[in-house]
């Protein structure tokens, strides 16, 4: 058998390209046998300013060693990742396409010939599985682990409870010392915040896909499993170079599907729908991830009721009952077992191999299919005349009360101005709350501030929220995200007025303004539309970026 080519090899034996590379790689100390073996880029979005990222040195490490341990060479590139809730919002949802473009430069500018990337957090993880979707080389992705849930006087507590206790502080129903406290033990350490937001979503979805391994995203930060799981992926991934098995082989329309699938099961994060779209994009999928997402809130009841859903398990419950191998297992028969996974071997193969691995061990903590916490999926996505091509709401965390409702519109433009109104109780119950001109081409922004301090406030379950931006995805009442067409672009959502009537049925999909056809139209046309033009690096995103139906992708 003819012995595969490394991609350095590729073209004339003797030029300065190869031969400069040579002399300028051996100034770094590699030997002339380290050189000739396959080249892996170890992409590490370590940071000291994440603590979801602050421990992935050590992960990185690892992987280094069993990429050395096959036969390979692993070359570390530190890559831009920022955490949700340090940042500036409107630079949070672009770093994950500069990561995505990044990662590009650095492998194809170094001719690498395989991958492990290495990352935890919300917009991490989706830019990590775009970019192995887009290079399509040989790729494994390590997930960096979920925080452990910190505790107050025997009551779980983490990054959620933040926001609410703010908004009680700021209401005088709690004091400047107890706020402190849930400051203090909110997040106790390194790893995803503890709950079903995105990032623990994304980590799920990701091994789910296929592209890490099996157990990977409901292992702790902090377990010395984590260490083992990256030595393993330096090892596999060699053998998925020889075996010349790609990111296109595992990341497909069928896998795809599974994730949207088991997103429903877990209650998962509502702002999936801006990822899983965006790898199916730069994987160049034909997949159309809106229709499936609507099919499966249908047919997907939900299994797990991990916070921000009840029963608010927290992700230790979660990973001691059986994590997501429980869960796989419970959807065996509505899921493609034939999707290829990193290990080699399919979906299904995985389950056979290793069946205490998918097994429950805890039924309070994930149901079984025939008795699951609850019918419907836990996205939904609902159409009308205010929100054509949809929004999205996470129905696993919306109160019964909230199914069915109907309000005056309190339009803001500005998240801010509506958290002091807020404050100032100029909202009211039974009012529904606009805040656009926060989608990806006016924003990019979030709403998630002031439905944090909605929640904590004596209007929790009495207010909906309907933005065309996004939230975090541990969100949690009638929060609608990414109404489209957003603002911007002239969606209907430019046309609200103060005191407009507001209507939705979570369980009929609906969400409309009480308008007449002629009058919306004339609205529209007439609205002054608030899109303020960008500089530097958002600037070329807000001229560049796609469709949020698409993922909102940043390409050529």
């Amino acid at each position: 058998m003819e012995k595969r080519r490394l991609r350095s090899e590729i073209g004339e034996d003797y030029c300065l390209e190869k031969q400069g590379a040579l002399s300028l790689l051996r100034a770094c100390g590699y030997s002339y046998e380290d050189l000739k073996k396959p080249r892996v880029a170890i992409i590490n979005t370590w940071s000291e300013m994440n603590p979801g990222h602050i421990h992935l040195r050590d992960v990185a490490a690892e992987v280094k060693k069993g990429i050395y341990a096959a036969g390979g060479m692993g070359y570390e590139f530190n890559c831009v990742s920022v955490c949700d809730c340090i940042a500036d919002s409107r630079y949070v949802l672009p770093s994950r396409d500069l990561l995505v473009n990044e990662i590009e430069l650095l492998v194809e500018g170094n001719k690498m010939d395989a991958m492990v990337l290495i990352g935890t957090c919300d917009k991490i993880i989706p830019g990590l599985l775009m970019a192995a979707g887009r290079l399509n080389l040989p790729a494994i992705i390590v997930t960096g682990g979920y925080m452990q849930t910190g505790s107050i006087k025997g009551n779980d507590c983490d990054f959620i409870d933040i926001g609410m206790t703010i908004s009680k502080f700021n209401e005088g129903t709690v004091t400047e010392e107890e706020l402190e406290e849930v400051v203090e033990h909110a997040c106790p350490g390194p790893g995803a915040c503890g709950m079903m937001g995105t990032a623990n979503t994304m980590n799920i979805l990701a091994e789910t896909i296929g592209m890490s391994f099996p157990g990977n995203s409901t292992t702790a930060a902090i377990s010395p499993k984590l260490k083992q799981i990256a030595y393993d992926a330096g090892v596999q991934v060699m053998k998925l170079w020889e075996q010349e098995i790609t990111a296109r082989d595992i990341i497909t329309n069928e896998s795809i599907t599974n994730a949207i699938k088991v997103c429903m099961a877990v209650g998962g994060s509502s702002n999936t729908i801006a990822h899983i779209p965006a790898i199916a994009t730069e994987a160049e999928l034909s997949i159309e991830c809106s229709p499936v997402y609507a099919q499966a809130s249908n047919e997907i009841p939900l299994l797990v009721g991990v916070r921000p859903n009840m029963p608010m398990h927290n992700m230790t419950q979660f990973d001691n009952a059986g994590g997501l191998g429980a869960v796989l297992n419970e959807l065996k028969n509505k899921l493609d077992l034939d999707t290829m996974s990193v290990t080699g071997k399919t979906l299904g193969e995985n389950m056979s191999l290793n069946p205490d691995m998918y097994k429950i061990k805890d039924y309070k903590v994930i149901h079984p299919i025939s008795d699951p916490i609850g019918d419907g999926g836990g996205l939904v996505l609902c159409k009308g005349n205010l929100v054509p091509e949809g929004a999205f709401i996470k129905r696993s965390a919306v109160p019964k009360s909230m199914i069915k409702f109907n309000g005056p519109a309190k339009v803001f433009n500005d998240s801010h101005i509506a958290i002091k109104a807020l404050n100032n109780e100029e909202i009211s119950e039974g009012d529904v709350v606009i805040i656009r001109y926060h989608g990806v081409k006016a924003g990019p922004n979030t709403a998630y501030a002031f439905a944090s301090a909605l929640k904590g406030s004596h209007l929790k379950d009495k207010v909906a929220v309907i933005t065309d931006g996004r939230m975090s995805g541990a969100a949690a009442g009638a929060c609608f995200q990414y109404a489209s067409p957003e603002a911007a672009l002239r969606g209907p959502l430019c046309a609200v007025k103060d005191g407009d009537i507001i209507s939705f049925d979570i369980d009929k999909c609906e969400l409309n303004i009480e308008l007449s056809d002629e009058e919306l139209k004339e609205r529209i046309e007439s609205a002054e539309i608030i899109l303020y033009p960008k500089k530097g690096y958002l600037g070329i995103y807000q001229k560049c970026v796609g469709s949020i139906l698409k993922g909102a992708v940043l390409r050529g």
